[in-house]
C-alpha cells in the first residue's frame, strides 16, 4: 500500500515564505472560503501568482487574532486599540455623549455593588 504525503504548498519570493489558501486554512483551522472573505474585505493581504492566492503566515496570524479579538497581554491590547483608533474617524459630541453614558452606567452598576459611584457626568 502506498501512502501519499501532502505537504502545504509554500511559495517563496524575496526571502518571504507564503502559504497557499489550502495550507493557510489548515494552519488556522478555517475554511478556504472564510480566508477568501477576509482577503476580499481587505483584512488579509494576499498575492496572486499563477492563478493561486498566497498569504504570509504572519499576516494570517495577525488577521485572525484581530478577527477573534484576542490579545495576549496588556501591551498588545493597547497597541491594537491605538491602531484601531488611528483608523477610525473622529467622534462627534453626540457619539461621545452616548459612549460616556454607556460606560458610566456600567461603571456605576459595578461600583454600586461596592458602595461607590463612578463620578462620571455626560
Amino acid at each position: 500500500m502506498t501512502h501519499q504525503i501532502v505537504l502545504p504548498f509554500i511559495y517563496s519570493t524575496q526571502n518571504t515564505k507564503m502559504l497557499d489558501l489550502k495550507a493557510a486554512a489548515e494552519r488556522c483551522n478555517r475554511s478556504v472560503d472564510t480566508l477568501r472573505r477576509h482577503i476580499k474585505a481587505g483584512r488579509l493581504p494576499a498575492v496572486r501568482e499563477g492563478g493561486k492566492l498566497y498569504v504570509k503566515p504572519e499576516d494570517l496570524d495577525s488577521a485572525l487574532s484581530e478577527d477573534r479579538g484576542q490579545v495576549s497581554d496588556t501591551a498588545e491590547l493597547k497597541a491594537w486599540a491605538q491602531r484601531k483608533a488611528a483608523e477610525a474617524p473622529p467622534l462627534n459630541r453626540e457619539q461621545i455623549s452616548i459612549i460616556m453614558a454607556a460606560f458610566s452606567t456600567v461603571l456605576d452598576t459595578k461600583q454600586g455593588h461596592e458602595g461607590k459611584s463612578s463620578g462620571y457626568q455626560t
